[in-house]
């Protein structure tokens, strides 16, 4: 039993986000849906942690003294520059997230609209009157029941 079919919600733990997404085993579309949802909330929670914990680089960095002369500019300068490889870290994370999300909705696209639009056009080719044998009703071009081909009332 996947977690899919157990209806487990989704932690906020990061530990527990992989793990989850460990157990995933892919045998229908729940199974996809519910990876996409759990990779989006990694994203999002390396997103909000690494965006964080560059922003506190940044500033553990920025007090550094530094050379006398400069007042510190310098180093506030090259904090920013370290801090600034985390941030792009944090960005990536985000993109994984949001890869997560595209999978889901390129399945959706490629293999459940097909599917939906060909069950659609099924339903309304049984609607549709076909050629070939009918009772009761008097087929177009054609005479007719025994005794009207012709004939004149």
């Amino acid at each position: 039993m996947s977690d899919s079919d157990s209806g487990e919600k989704l932690g906020s733990n990061l530990s527990e986000l992989i793990k989850q997404l460990e157990k995933i085993e892919f045998t229908s579309d729940r199974d996809l849906y519910q990876y996409a949802r759990i990779l989006r909330a990694i994203g999002l929670e390396l997103h909000m942690r690494i965006g964080m914990d560059a922003d506190m680089v940044g500033a553990i960095l920025a007090q550094y003294k530094g050379k006398w002369w400069t007042f510190g500019a310098q180093s506030k300068i090259r904090a920013k520059l370290v801090s600034a490889h985390l941030k792009g870290g944090a960005s990536a994370a985000k993109v994984l997230g949001l890869s997560g999300v595209k999978m889901y909705a390129s399945f959706v696209k490629h293999f459940i609209q097909p599917e939906i639009e060909a069950e659609r056009k099924a339903r309304e080719g049984k609607g549709s009157k076909k050629p070939g044998f009918s009772i009761g009703d008097k087929p177009k071009g054609a005479a007719g029941r025994p005794g009207e081909a012709g004939r004149a009332a």
